[in-house]
């Protein structure tokens, strides 16, 4: 019952986001209340979920809104706008060049192993640039996701670490296994941003006219002569080389600084600086109520068992004949499966039912904790469940169901993909 109950809790929750029926705050914030009433659970209870839920996304809203209202008034001020000239000017007319660029940077940007970072770094710098394109913004998102799915990996990565710990093996030893399969990951994440490209033509492209292309580039070289300019470049850059280094520092606190910082500087008068806090803010105040919204889900969820018992039903209704490839068909609903169950649950809880199920077949725990690795890891940049998503739909200005609605179509296929390939490369055993 319990396990009925979370999945069509999971099942409306994703109608209404992708439809737009209600706001995501109150879809996140009134259907899993209503489930735990369903499922029996009582206010003391459920206000313990909540609790918990809320204690987990307290440092990521945190980011947030100090993330969101830094990177805010670098656009405003016109720092970027050097950055956008140029390479618009040097990619020319071909967008497959500013694509390419997108996918580099998520890359480099991702190297450290974290989807917040990533999202920080990557879509404040190239959102001007596709819009100038005529892109849409979710087009961004989709484009990141195929380098995030290859970094999300990455032997120091939540994932792989998940995945190596439940399956008793080695990091590095597990990373090792499965580097054709990340090769594959590679040459998909170009195939997406291609796809991406091409779905965006079909669409009907808006780009900028040449007299606001000409007029950005006017106010870029303006606000190059100040000093002030180039302060903010080396404050931002700081600040990114902070992100990238192991401190003790926890990761909103050095936003938090870096915001103060500019604030002084950029706005001396203790009323400026008061009302572009309430400017700037406005920007993320949106987003930072769906993150919290995301933490009640999150608690109820997972307190009242829902997601461990999610996990065990969809062993127990497959048929026993599929037994000995149990890894290689529930890989083939990984992404979806990820999205509904979140990292944890998915590595913590699905995985070693699977390990169980496939082992008395001669199936190791390395190869299936190989098969989810390589295709769930497409789920994680589009899941509901996950807060670094969050932090990109915040920069980018969309919803979670905008997000889905244009990604799914992507990054379901890529790993289906990457299932099969890996498979005939010897990675994954059928």
């Amino acid at each position: 019952m319990l396990a009925l109950i979370g999945f069509v809790l999971m099942a409306v929750l994703m109608v209404v986001l992708i439809k737009s029926w209600v706001s995501p705050p109150v879809a996140f914030i009134g259907l899993p209340l209503i489930a735990a009433v369903i499922a029996g659970f009582g206010a003391e209870e459920i206000g313990g979920f909540i609790g918990s839920g809320m204690k987990s996304m307290l440092s990521t809203a945190v980011l947030f809104v100090f993330s969101i209202s830094y990177f805010t008034l670098m656009d405003e001020i016109g720092l970027f706008d050097p950055v956008i000239n140029f390479l618009t000017k040097k990619a020319g007319k071909s967008r497959m060049m500013i694509v390419a660029a997108i996918i580099l940077t998520t890359f480099v940007a991702h190297l450290d192993g974290s989807g917040a970072t990533t999202f920080l770094i990557v879509a404040p710098a190239f959102l001007p640039i596709i819009k100038r394109l005529g892109f849409r913004k979710e087009a961004l998102l989709a484009i990141i996701c195929g380098p995030y799915a290859v970094m999300n990996i990455v032997p120091w990565g939540g994932p792989t670490m998940r995945a190596a710990t439940v399956a008793e093996v080695e990091t590095g030893d597990l990373y090792s296994f499965i580097m054709p399969g990340v090769v594959v990951l590679i040459i998909l994440a170009f195939v997406n941003g291609f796809l991406v490209n091409l779905n965006e033509v079909r669409h009907g492209l808006k780009p900028e006219s040449e007299a606001e292309i000409a007029a950005e580039e006017a106010a870029s070289e303006s606000a190059k002569r100040t000093w002030k300019y180039w302060f903010n470049l080396a404050l931002t850059l700081v600040m990114l080389a902070f992100l990238f280094l192991d401190t003790p520092l926890p990761l909103y606190s050095i936003f938090m600084i870096a915001y103060a910082i500019a604030l002084v500087v950029n706005f001396p008068q203790t009323k400026t600086q008061n009302k572009k806090i309430k400017e700037l803010g406005q920007n993320a105040m949106v987003m930072t109520v769906t993150l919290f919204s995301v933490g009640i889900f999150m608690g109820v969820i997972s307190g009242t068992g829902m997601v461990d018992a999610m996990a065990t039903a969809i062993v127990n209704v497959l048929p026993a004949a599929m037994a000995p490839h149990m890894h290689w068909f529930m890989a083939l609903f990984s992404v979806p499966l990820m999205m509904i169950l979140g990292t944890d649950a998915f590595y913590y809880a699905l995985l070693p039912i699977i390990i169980g199920v496939v082992a008395p077949f001669g199936v190791s725990a390395q190869a299936v904790a190989a098969t989810f690795l390589l295709t769930a890891t497409f789920g994680t940049p589009v899941s509901p469940s996950v807060a670094a998503v969050y932090v990109g739909l915040g920069l980018a200005d969309i919803t979670i169901g905008d997000h889905i609605k244009y990604s799914l179509k992507f990054v379901w296929p890529m790993s289906i993909i990457t299932l099969i390939a890996s498979t005939l490369l010897g990675v994954i055993p059928f």
